[in-house]
């Protein structure tokens, strides 16, 4: 979900109420909404091609008589940014994380600032098996170790930079004594509630 500029100024700015008049169908129609519903308006006929006072149009079309425009405009407002956060939603969170770990072909895992790796794929515990030939072949990443040769938080502030794409670092995996080392490429994990990267190994 994109967010225009303006929704950044600060609050102060968000509720000023502000007057505007608007070409709505045929008439001029002159309206006042706070600051922030008028940002999000725009955000709706950008996304639908149209005016804004298309927008309002649309909405006031569906009103009963006698309803306020006013507030059914902040209502048109809110329902689009629930949608809106509703679609985002499905598209982040654990079972997000795992889809994409799962549907990696090489081996793949999902690492959380406190090293835990909250998922994995079957071709990674075959990575990991391939190379500690005395694991049992029922090893699961359960006991598995891993670090980066990156601070974790340095990491996530080089992938938040817009455009920098996947970063390569070197990575070490223990299992009970042993260990493996490698290079991976990472990517943001996409989750709201915490940090975590996506880990895909690379072949030797």
């Amino acid at each position: 979900m994109t967010k225009p500029a303006e929704l950044t100024r600060g609050e102060d700015w968000a509720f000023q109420p502000r007057f505007r008049v608007l070409r709505v169908g045929s008439a001029r129609r002159g309206i006042r909404l706070e600051e922030i519903f008028w940002a999000v308006l725009q955000q709706i006929a950008d996304a639908r091609d149209c005016s804004v006072g298309d927008v309002i149009q649309a909405c006031e079309s569906r009103l009963e008589k006698g309803a306020n425009l006013s507030s059914a405009l902040r209502v048109e407002a809110v329902g689009y940014l629930q949608q809106e956060f509703e679609t985002a939603r499905s598209k982040t969170g654990r079972q997000a994380v795992r889809n994409q770990v799962m549907a990696s072909p090489s081996p793949c895992f999902a690492l959380t600032g406190d090293k835990q790796l909250m998922a994995y794929n079957p071709a990674f515990i075959g990575f990991v098996q391939s190379r500690l030939s005395s694991l049992a072949s029922n090893t699961t990443g359960q006991g598995v170790r891993l670090s980066l040769d990156i601070q974790f938080s340095d990491l996530i502030e080089k992938l938040r930079i817009e455009g920098s794409g996947p970063a390569t670092v070197g990575f070490v995996i223990g299992v009970e004594r042993q260990l493996i080392r490698g290079r991976l490429n990472a990517i943001l994990a996409p989750l709201i509630d915490r940090e975590a990267i996506i880990g895909f190994i690379l072949p030797n």
